[in-house]
């Protein structure tokens, strides 16, 4: 299999799985929205101080969170990826992109959470926010193909 091929398929079982990972977290929605997942209103008897410690913890997590998953992926592709060799290097590459489109899923799923918990649309705005972040991270074959062969080129000076 030659190279574009590979970067193709990448790109593809990224995408995939982004797509799935996206229908779990809308299924996650409709079935607290239904009162299947019994969420609501949960956390609403708070006096206002504790609520207003757990909606700046929920900021918290969600910013270090998203700045985790994006930064960390670049620390991650240079000081991990790129010193694997050969097949491991592109199986490492794909595992880094599911692992941070998978850690984005679950902070879209903790900001519908706190929002129905809470009944505050703080909640949503930290998933949204999640959502619009992990769209970064959906690279197109020719981006699997400008990061992976930047990695080989690095890794040859």
């Amino acid at each position: 299999m030659d190279n574009k091929t590979t970067y193709k398929k990448i790109s593809r079982n990224i995408r995939w799985v982004y797509a799935v990972q996206m229908l779990v977290a809308v299924a996650f929605v409709a079935l607290c929205e239904w009162n299947v997942i019994p969420v609501e209103g949960m956390l609403v008897g708070m006096d206002a101080g504790t609520m207003y410690v757990v909606e700046v913890g929920m900021l918290a997590i969600v910013g270090i969170g998203i700045f985790a998953a994006l930064k960390g992926y670049d620390w991650l592709l240079h000081h991990r990826v790129l010193k694997a060799e050969g097949e491991h290097r592109v199986q490492l590459y794909q595992v880094c992109n599911i692992s941070r489109v998978a850690f984005l899923t679950f902070l879209v799923m903790l900001g519908v959470f706190f929002y129905y918990g809470t009944l505050e649309n703080w909640g949503m705005y930290y998933a949204l926010a999640a959502f619009v972040s992990s769209l970064f991270c959906l690279p197109s074959a020719e981006g699997v193909e400008i990061e992976l062969e930047s990695l080989l080129t690095n890794s040859k000076h």
